[in-house]
């Protein structure tokens, strides 16, 4: 490079730039800073996302519950028997398994005359069962005087604290 210059060869050439260390350490630390920053942010749009897929799932189920319950009028229809209708094996697990499926022994009914759903109360809950999705549950609750009776509750410490979601 010297030698295009016009200098001998033996001769370095003092105007070369390039980064010194310190310019090199505060832009390693700038990106640090940065990716401290952003982590949590992105860790948390993950676990929404994840928290997402357990709430479709528990609206599918919840979907094919009350369709069944509307099938049976007025008789009991255990939970486990839409299992299938929702996508899930015959145990309430998904495939592949990600998510199982809890509910209660009692099942849920339709009133034929005034289309009153019952009883009140958690009618199930999705466990994540995937290590990437552990500690996600979402429960599904039916209550006939609140607007609107189904809600959701998420929770992202297993099971611990539920918040509406």
């Amino acid at each position: 490079m010297a030698e295009s210059k016009g200098l001998p060869p033996d001769v370095v050439d003092v105007n070369q730039h390039g980064l010194t260390l310190v310019e090199l350490l505060l832009v390693l630390l700038f990106v640090g800073v940065l990716a401290a920053c952003a982590a949590p942010l992105y860790l948390g749009y993950a676990r929404d996302a994840k928290t997402a897929e357990a709430k479709l799932l528990a609206r599918s189920l919840w979907t094919a519950v009350t369709a069944n319950a509307v099938r049976r009028c007025g008789m009991a229809s255990a939970v486990s028997a839409s299992y299938l209708t929702a996508g899930l094996d015959a145990s309430g697990v998904t495939v592949p398994a990600r998510w199982s499926v809890g509910a209660p022994a009692r099942g849920v009914s339709v009133n034929c005359a005034t289309g009153a759903v019952g009883p009140d109360g958690d009618v199930f809950t999705v466990v994540g069962i995937a290590r990437d999705v552990s500690g996600i549950q979402v429960t599904l609750t039916y209550d006939a005087q609140a607007t609107p009776p189904s809600r959701l509750r998420c929770s992202g410490d297993g099971g611990h604290a539920f918040i509406d979601c």
